[in-house]
């Protein structure tokens, strides 16, 4: 996976896809410093995947920019990219307005795949 900096972050443009439906998401920060993958849910409800109310957790995101709720579910199976993630929990929320990413690729999608940060070839490995 390519990605390019701009104002000194990492960011790439990726394709997600759940249940068949594919998806775009062009402005992505890859994050190490943060846990959680964190999507944008206005941009995940055009693939289908919308919030599950009923069964989602309210989880506070804490970080440099202060704090922010997001709704915390499980999906049975996604694909960032070409790295297909089974019954992985991820986090949606309003990403895109309040900070300006379509969503946040953090470290526990990087382990998951056991993935590293080439910066010298600007590409994840």
């Amino acid at each position: 996976m390519k990605f390019r900096m701009e104002d000194h972050l990492p960011l790439v443009s990726v394709e997600i896809e759940y249940n068949g439906r594919k998806e775009t998401f062009s402005n992505v920060l890859l994050d190490t410093g943060c846990s959680s993958t964190i999507l944008d849910t206005d941009l995940c409800e055009e693939i289908g995947l919308l919030l599950d109310l009923e069964n989602a957790i309210t989880r506070k995101m804490y970080g440099i920019g202060g704090t922010e709720i997001c709704i915390e579910q499980k999906v049975s199976s996604m694909m960032i990219d070409k790295f297909y993630l089974n019954d992985f929990t991820i986090q949606l929320g309003d990403v895109r307005e309040m900070h300006g990413f379509d969503g946040i690729i953090g470290s526990d999608f990087f382990l998951s795949n056991k993935l590293i940060i080439d910066f010298n070839n600007m590409e994840v490995l």
